[in-house]
């Protein structure tokens, strides 16, 4: 068995401004020829952004895209980063928002997708969401066994292409007046669009930061390795400088400072880098085996 991992893959395709991007051309056999000798045993973990569910339902190419990861030798792993459609990965909990004209064409069927998120399992002894049978997303703040390895997972990230803000279309009674007011906010620097093409889960909430405490205290702070998408505190400022941490690298550094770890991955800001001290690693395109 291996343990291999990789940076953001931002859906599956390539996409125009990230040529290296799209786990399709990443992960074929002449990309990723050791997956040759690879069975279903053997994993590939990305870190983040892995952007493979981001419509509001599945799409024949979508379910064309993932049916082809699926059928890949290994199982791949992800944690979640901060372009992802959290509505389907985890589920929406608010009914006033499935029941907004956002969602009045879909079925009935698809508006109960949307509630539960995919389906919800344990597996080497934390907790997933199972995209396919051996594409899965390991959920925050758990540890898992792989391959003999305890690997800390804790996806999510703040957006920072969102200088002009938050579009909210579900605050509008009608399409028309949603469009209406989009027409003068989309003049703005970059942004997104709430449910559309960012969500609120991308960082995470009290609840999953406690649960990564106590799940690592379980293991007395020792574990093999970490899969993240952002990074601590310190991490960030050697990569970028001068810049104000969020409530998650501070989260991270306390991790950091109180954990026993062999090695840190992490994406998020697209480029391959070990970091000083030589444990903490960013990954972008490439695939490194880690075991």
């Amino acid at each position: 068995m291996a343990i291999f991992v990789t940076g953001d893959t931002h859906g599956s395709k390539k996409l125009g401004f990230f040529s290296v991007d799209g786990f399709m051309p990443r992960l074929n056999t002449e990309s990723f020829p050791e997956q040759k000798s690879m069975s279903k045993d053997d994993f590939v973990a990305i870190l983040g952004d892995f952007g493979g569910i981001w419509n509001k339902t599945e799409t024949k190419e979508e379910a064309y895209a993932l049916n082809w990861l699926d059928s890949k030798p290994f199982t791949t792993l992800f944690v979640p980063g901060n372009h992802e459609n959290y509505d389907r990965l985890t589920g929406i909990d608010d009914a006033d928002v499935l029941n907004n004209w956002m969602y009045s064409k879909l079925s009935n069927e698809e508006k109960e997708k949307l509630k539960e998120g995919f389906p919800r399992k344990l597996w080497h002894g934390g907790m997933i969401r199972e995209i396919r049978p051996s594409v899965l997303m390991l959920e925050r703040g758990h540890i898992f066994n792989i391959d003999g390895c305890n690997c800390f997972a804790f996806g999510g990230a703040r957006s920072h292409d969102i200088s002009g803000g938050i579009f909210h279309l579900e605050k509008f009674k009608t399409p028309e007046q949603a469009i209406a007011a989009y027409k003068q906010f989309e003049h703005h620097a970059s942004f997104r669009v709430n449910h559309l093409s960012w969500w609120q889960q991308e960082m995470p909430n009290y609840q999953e930061m406690k649960l990564g405490k106590e799940n690592l205290k379980k293991v007395h702070n020792t574990v093999d390795f970490i899969f993240s998408h952002d990074c601590p505190a310190s991490d960030k400022t050697l990569l970028i400088g001068a810049n104000k941490p969020d409530e998650l690298n501070v989260y991270f550094e306390e991790i950091k400072q109180n954990t026993i770890y062999k090695n840190w991955f992490f994406g998020h800001y697209h480029d391959n880098k070990r970091l000083p001290g030589g444990k903490d690693i960013l990954l972008y395109e490439q695939i490194v085996q880690i075991n």
